[in-house]
């Protein structure tokens, strides 16, 4: 609809009614709800809460390059809410060790800034996101990386993968840094490894951030600025609706 709608405009036409069409859509999405069928559900992503964090880091072996890199990626993702994309496109040079531990600059790219976000100790050791981050970086140290991408791909060998070639020609980005793709599937491995519960994406972080955020008292305002989303955003308000239709229930102390 949207399509047929702009190409009236581009050739100067008016717009077209659309009443019949949405009618049409509205009564599959009602013939959808009544079936009960998966379809007429929102999509969104499994909320990883600091809880299903500590099963998801259970088994991962932090002695080994790839192990720091996977704790880092998934605790770093939690602590800053950012996308998987967001991620893999920090470099060294962004991260930045401070007195309450580290400032970690995203391009955030709804809102199309640059951020600093502040990453502050944990209160446990075993999910701090400054310990895991200095732990990783002085591993990368310890292999003669100093700079360029953090987030890097590893080999089986424990090693930090040699650049991409396809057909005698280099492919992918040369400095080996990760895809986003090979980021989410990072973390859907290190759920589905967790357990029954352990259903996620790379996009479970950023939505077990606001969500634990919220639970925790913290304003929706400061929530949007510390995560990157736009004021008033509706995908923020959809995370942060499973703690407030309990929290805010008109039922809470009315007297029942």
């Amino acid at each position: 609809m949207s399509a047929v709608c702009s190409w009236h405009e581009e050739q100067g036409r008016s717009k077209p009614n659309m009443r019949g069409a949405r009618a049409v859509l509205n009564a599959y999405k009602d013939r959808l709800a009544e079936a009960k069928e998966e379809a007429a559900q929102a999509r969104q992503a499994t909320a990883a809460l600091p809880t299903q964090i500590r099963a998801i880091l259970t088994d991962v072996d932090r002695t080994t390059l790839a192990g720091k890199r996977n704790a880092a990626l998934v605790l770093l993702g939690f602590a800053t809410a950012a996308r998987v994309s967001e991620l893999v496109a920090l470099d060294v040079s962004t991260v930045v060790e401070a007195e309450h531990g580290y400032d970690v600059t995203l391009c955030r790219k709804k809102v199309r800034k640059h951020t600093p976000t502040p990453i502050l100790y944990g209160s446990d050791a075993a999910t701090c996101p400054v310990r895991a981050l200095r732990a990783y970086l002085a591993a990368l140290t310890a292999a003669g990386r100093t700079e360029g991408p953090p987030f890097v791909r590893v080999d089986r060998c424990d090693r930090i993968a040699p650049p991409l070639t396809w057909g005698g020609r280099p492919i992918g980005d040369p400095a080996g840094r990760m895809a986003a793709e090979a980021a989410a599937e990072v973390i859907e491995r290190l759920a589905v490894a967790a357990g029954p519960s352990g259903d996620g994406s790379g996009h479970s972080l950023r939505r077990g951030f606001a969500t634990a955020a919220r639970a925790a008292g913290h304003d929706p305002l400061e929530i949007a600025r510390a995560g990157g989303w736009v004021d008033g955003s509706r995908v923020l308000a959809r995370y942060m609706d499973d703690v407030d239709r309990v929290e805010n229930s008109p039922l809470v102390d009315i007297g029942l």
